[in-house]
């Protein structure tokens, strides 16, 4: 059994039923979806330890998740709706608390966002060293409505410079639903096939 790492985005957590959906759609993998804090240098040792233990075929992200498959090694890595101008779309989120969507295993309710967590993540995308791949896809939505059209397009434009092949669709919003859950199992066989 391969293994596959499933990266949730900022206000998701381990239990997230995007995991469940893309282990429908991409079975013959074992999956794995560590909860991770706010704190992205802390994110990221978690999500590295994980890559060394587990050596994943395949790392999915979406949206903050998306951004940290930037930063790991993976033969395959899938960024959906990765938010690569993760301080716009915090600040567009709105400072503040936000509820969690799905229960967290650490018994958080909400997480907080201020100008010293969005600076945190500025300073972290800017001073973190990108890992290429191999085999490297970013999907965006069409209708974005948590980053907006204007700031996928940017996040896209930088995926893209960054060696990932960009593909759009106007099958889901920010979350990746079960619809776009199967379009990604097409895309990444079709790589696969290519590759």
């Amino acid at each position: 059994m391969s293994y596959a790492l499933y990266i949730h985005g900022m206000g998701s957590g381990a239990k997230s039923g995007t995991r469940s959906s893309l282990g429908h759609y991409l079975q013959g993998y074992e999956w794995l979806c560590p909860e991770l804090p706010t704190d992205p240098q802390q994110a990221l040792l978690i999500l590295r330890d994980y890559v060394s233990v587990f050596q994943p075929d395949l790392v999915v992200g979406t949206s903050l998740g998306g951004l940290y498959t930037v930063y790991l090694e993976a033969p395959t890595k899938v960024a959906v709706n990765p938010t690569w101008n993760i301080d716009t779309t915090l600040r567009r989120m709105g400072y503040g608390k936000h509820v969690y969507h799905c229960e967290r295993e650490d018994g958080a309710t909400h997480f907080t966002v201020d100008e010293p967590l969005v600076q945190a993540y500025r300073a972290f995308r800017d001073g973190t060293a990108p890992v290429p791949s191999g085999n490297q896809l970013a999907l965006f939505s069409t209708d974005d409505e948590i980053v907006g059209r204007l700031a996928s397009k940017q996040n896209a434009a930088q995926m893209q410079a960054l060696g990932y092949r960009v593909e759009w669709s106007s099958r889901f919003g920010h979350r990746l639903n079960q619809a776009a859950a199967k379009q990604l199992a097409s895309m990444l066989l079709s790589m696969q096939t290519h590759y």
